[in-house]
């Protein structure tokens, strides 16, 4: 994967990382279902003024909305009303971690999937990797007290709507990514919103406080790391685009210090490394120049023994 794809990767990582703190802000005002709808719809908004003003071709035909509203669900629609469900009980940043094991779930759909990637042993590996340092993250939280392990099991319902949703937009591989995600986002706000309405009732105007919150959850948050995410999709593919939840729980923790004044101690930073190496891991190109590399020496013995053997 090209250093530029790292780099995208990185930045939406950090992105997801912090629409945790802006949940847990969102969450004194509405319901987790109301945050979802709001979120997903403001983000739709977001992706169509950009369709707009690219002037990309927005047409759809009709027999594929149907796959579309089952892609808005999985994608956009379940996992932004499980996370602030679940957060209502655990912190964002366990809530982060918990999201890292979207590369797990990916891997894992795909695999058993037709069609799917194959999983290779440096992606089992990796992502072993990924959650030993996710099993660290997570152990300050358990140890504080602060989250409630049967909500945990709750927040990881949503890696694995991630997974599928990440497999299942193969299907749509002939139409503009950017536009895709704008009719998803359309089709995720309209199946969520009546569930929204009749469990939690119409919201009340946000204050200026959570008005900034949506704007940048929607905006920010949604519509402008989606449209990187998914461009950049066909280049990397669907387990390597999921490695952005390995970031997500690192940005959360850090933001957790900078902006909170959180601890950070040897069980952080022992899985950010743990995490950082599952992500190499799964790449695989460092594994392989070290597997492949020789020292100078042996090279040059085995080129005079295959000389040697074709003069005799």
């Amino acid at each position: 994967m090209a250093l530029r794809y790292w780099l995208v990767l990185l930045s939406i990582g950090t992105a997801f990382g912090a629409s945790f703190a802006f949940n847990a802000v969102l969450l004194h005002s509405y319901g987790p279902l109301t945050v979802s709808t709001l979120r997903v719809a403001i983000g739709a908004a977001g992706c169509w003024a950009f369709v707009l003003a690219t002037g990309r071709r927005a047409t759809f035909t009709g027999r594929g909305f149907a796959g579309i509203a089952i892609l808005g669900v999985f994608q956009f629609a379940a996992p932004f009303a499980i996370l602030p469900l679940a957060q209502q009980h655990i912190t964002s940043s366990t809530a982060g971690i918990a999201n890292a094991l979207t590369p797990v779930a990916t891997v894992l759909v795909a695999h058993l999937s037709r069609g799917g990637e194959r999983a290779t042993a440096g992606k089992l590996w990796g992502c072993a990797l990924g959650v030993a340092g996710i099993v660290l993250l997570t152990m300050r939280g358990a140890e504080a007290g602060g989250s409630d392990p049967r909500f945990v099991l709750v927040a990881l319902a949503a890696p694995f709507c991630y997974g599928i949703a990440l497999n299942f937009v193969r299907r749509f591989a002939g139409l503009d990514p950017v536009v895709l995600i704008a009719w998803a986002m359309t089709g995720g706000a309209l199946a969520i919103a009546p569930v929204a309405l009749s469990v939690e009732g119409i919201p009340a105007m946000p204050d200026l406080r959570a008005a900034a919150a949506l704007a940048t959850i929607g905006i920010g948050l949604t519509s402008a790391t989606f449209i990187a995410m998914y461009s950049i999709l066909p280049a990397v593919g669907a387990t390597n685009l999921s490695l952005v939840t390995f970031v997500a729980p690192i940005s959360a923790t850090f933001l957790g210090v900078l902006a909170f004044g959180e601890a950070l101690g040897l069980h952080q930073l022992g899985g950010m490394a743990l995490i950082l190496a599952g992500l190499l891991t799964i790449d695989g190109r460092l594994l392989r120049a070290l597997v492949h590399r020789r020292p100078v020496t042996m090279r040059i013995r085995e080129a005079r023994s295959l000389e040697t053997e074709r003069l005799s």
